[in-house]
């Protein structure tokens, strides 16, 4: 028998302190109307006797309609609603509350709703969490998580990175071939199990599984996750099906997989719907990724969706099916068939809730089209077209989220306890949930944002002035040799940058010290310092990840690969291009040298994988070497050229796999 483990919970966390005056003179430089804050001494004096008395860094919201979601409708009058230490200490007549030592944010003539949670979302980069504070997302679930959404989470927690809570599963369960690179592959039960107890150890707070899980794999995956007292959602793989599913306990069911096939040709009947009751089961619909989907062989339909300006034009055009390989084979036949698909699966949305069944809302943002924050409210407003009331789509948007978490009222409604993540709208959410959209003021955690300072910290973060603003200077070590900086392009598209350090240390070790600066679609930076039998390497404000050559395997903690004892260790960066130049020199024109690296990916959770590429020298060009390159990396087939600056520096690297070319040119 295996012992019983409860895995690590992030505790919900309190609000920093010490921000209510510089929040008040944000809140009102913005002009909110009807929307500002003040002292609570300058307004009229409370009760002489008040049942609640406020304390410095308290915040006390009033005059506000208050629609809590742990019941119907809104509540009767205008009630006081004081907050404490980033939870909801009270909610009371005005007359009861001394706010006299709080922060009041100036509620009259609006709306007081629970932050948005969105259930389902795939977080690219921290810019990701500014786009869903500006819309109001206060909570989400990422449901393919690695080491950075680890990351992020103790941070937003510990009140130094900006976000909403997050919840996240690790990386998806899969069969063999998995459908996404990066996935936890296993075939075995043994090795579902251990993989299993290897993400309740890591922290994760969700299992997720996929499409190509056998029957077998997948029964112990749900028995495993229960014995380590953590939630299973995902889809319905394709071997055990929507019965099985329902029979195992799973508790959260992604997409309406097991219902409606993409094409939407199978007719959901009520014995399902009664099924799903039956079994307690949620459904997290993500109408607005299918819809979204289904159009893109007309772009122009989706030319108006919120929050596009937010988007890259490098991510907008690896959204053309053309670049997508889920859709690169669809025809016109297929599109239509999708979008009679969505039909069919609003429909079944509408059984669902009538029948009574668990809904939350997700949008599994990062899908084309399917904006951070601004898809919260497409899939608010499909919810109600697909016949929910908007007091029963709010609800799946706020309330549910923490019953699907099996912590009701933990967050997600006003009440007394619950987390202090609110947001004040100017018209009434149970008469059109378009009114979330854009809300003017949003609380998250206790700490109280003016959507104008969430809107700049966003410009700012997609604008940098500086690619490399607030980073340090590199280190030499030993003696300088070279320095240069590079332009990194995919698809004839510039999307960040690098610079980079080669010095020659008193042994007469080649060290390369550099910084990478990625906007791809959100801001990432990499620092790395690579040496011939060392790399260490940090990815934003994550630990840094050390790896070391141990005879002829290169090995990080528990990971390791075989590639021989001359492998260079790569980081994925011109550094790699640094260390394979001299051993290349004394190639002659017409000559080969296969080489090989240990490739330290980083995106997508930590691997390490082999390169194997066979360099042949070419004619020079305007005083340079020049090599034609062809090889593996991991799985990927690789062509390309690379061209050595007289100095010895990398003067470009043009590399070409199957989804486009990366060009890494030299400009100082």
């Amino acid at each position: 028998m295996r012992a019983s483990h409860r895995p690590h919970r992030p505790a919900l966390p309190g609000a920093p302190r010490r921000r209510g005056a510089a929040v008040v003179a944000a809140l009102i430089a913005t002009g909110l109307t009807g929307a500002g804050c003040r002292r609570g001494g300058d307004h009229a004096a409370p009760a002489a006797t008040p049942a609640h008395r406020a304390v410095a860094g308290d915040v006390a919201i009033v005059g506000a309609t208050v629609v809590p979601m742990d019941r119907d409708g809104a509540l009767p009058g205008t009630p006081t609603v004081l907050i404490h230490d980033g939870s909801i200490a009270a909610i009371a007549p005005a007359a009861d509350v001394d706010t006299a030592a709080a922060t009041v944010v100036d509620g009259h003539g609006k709306w007081l709703v629970p932050g948005l949670a969105d259930m389902h979302v795939h977080l690219w980069g921290e810019g990701d969490l500014g786009l869903l504070l500006l819309e109001g997302v206060t909570t989400v679930r990422d449901m393919f998580g690695s080491p950075r959404q680890l990351d992020w989470r103790a941070r937003i927690a510990a009140g130094s990175l900006a976000g909403p809570t997050l919840i996240t599963a690790g990386p998806i369960f899969d069969g063999d071939p998995p459908t996404w690179p990066g996935s936890a592959v296993v075939t075995t039960p043994a090795a579902a199990r251990a993989e299993v107890d290897a993400q309740a150890d890591a922290g994760y707070d969700w299992i997720k599984v996929y499409d190509g899980l056998s029957a077998e794999v997948y029964a112990a995956i749900v028995d495993e996750a229960r014995a380590r007292h953590l939630p299973v959602g995902g889809h319905v793989p394709r071997a055990v099906g929507l019965a099985g599913v329902l029979a195992a306990g799973q508790r959260s069911i992604e997409h309406l997989t097991g219902y409606v096939p993409f094409s939407g040709d199978r007719h959901v009947g009520p014995d399902d719907v009664a099924a799903t009751v039956a079994a307690g089961v949620w459904n997290v619909p993500t109408l607005v990724v299918t819809d979204h989907l289904a159009h893109l062989d007309d772009p122009a339909s989706l030319a108006g969706t919120r929050g596009l300006e937010h988007v890259s034009s490098f991510v907008r055009n690896a959204w053309e099916p053309r670049n997508d390989f889920r859709l690169q084979a669809w025809t016109a036949e297929t599109f239509a068939a999708a979008r009679a698909g969505n039909v069919v699966r609003r429909q079944l949305v509408a059984d669902l809730a009538k029948a009574g069944a668990h809904l939350a809302l997700g949008t599994d943002t990062g899908n084309p089209y399917v904006i951070p924050g601004f898809a919260v409210h497409d899939e608010l407003a499909l919810l109600v077209d697909a016949g929910l009331t908007p007091a029963q789509a709010l609800h799946a948007a706020t309330a549910a989220a923490a019953e699907l978490q099996g912590t009701p009222a933990a967050f997600g409604v006003i009440a007394a306890g619950a987390r202090a993540d609110l947001l004040l709208v100017d018209h009434d959410p149970l008469v059109d949930v378009g009114a979330l959209a854009a809300p003017p003021v949003v609380i998250v955690r206790g700490v109280v944002h003016a959507r104008a300072d969430l809107l700049a910290a966003v410009e700012a973060a997609e604008h940098p002035v500086d690619r490399y603003a607030g980073l340090p200077a590199l280190e030499v070590e030993g003696t300088k040799v070279v320095e240069a900086r590079y332009d990194v392009s995919f698809r004839d598209q510039v999307i960040g940058g690098e610079r980079a350090r080669l010095s020659t240390a008193p042994d007469g070790a080649r060290i390369v010290r550099g910084q990478a600066v990625f906007e791809l679609p959100q801001r990432v930076v990499l620092t790395y310092r690579a040496a011939p039998d060392t790399l260490d390497v940090t990815v934003g404000d994550a630990p840094t990840i050390h790896v070391t050559r141990r005879g002829a395997e290169v090995v990080t903690g528990d990971l390791a690969v075989d590639v021989g004892a001359d492998a260079v260790i790569a980081p994925q960066a011109v550094a790699e291009f640094f260390a394979y130049a001299p051993r290349l020199a004394d190639l002659e024109i017409g000559a080969s040298r296969p080489l090989v690296a240990a490739e330290v990916v980083t995106d997508g959770g930590l691997r390490l994988t082999p390169g194997r590429f066979t360099f042949t020298r070419q004619p020079d060009a305007d005083g340079r070497r020049v090599y034609g390159i062809a090889g593996t990396h991991g799985e990927l087939d690789l062509t390309g050229t690379f061209s050595v600056d007289p100095d010895g520096a990398p003067h470009q690297v043009s590399l070409t796999v199957r989804f486009g070319t990366f060009v890494t040119t030299r400009v100082e």
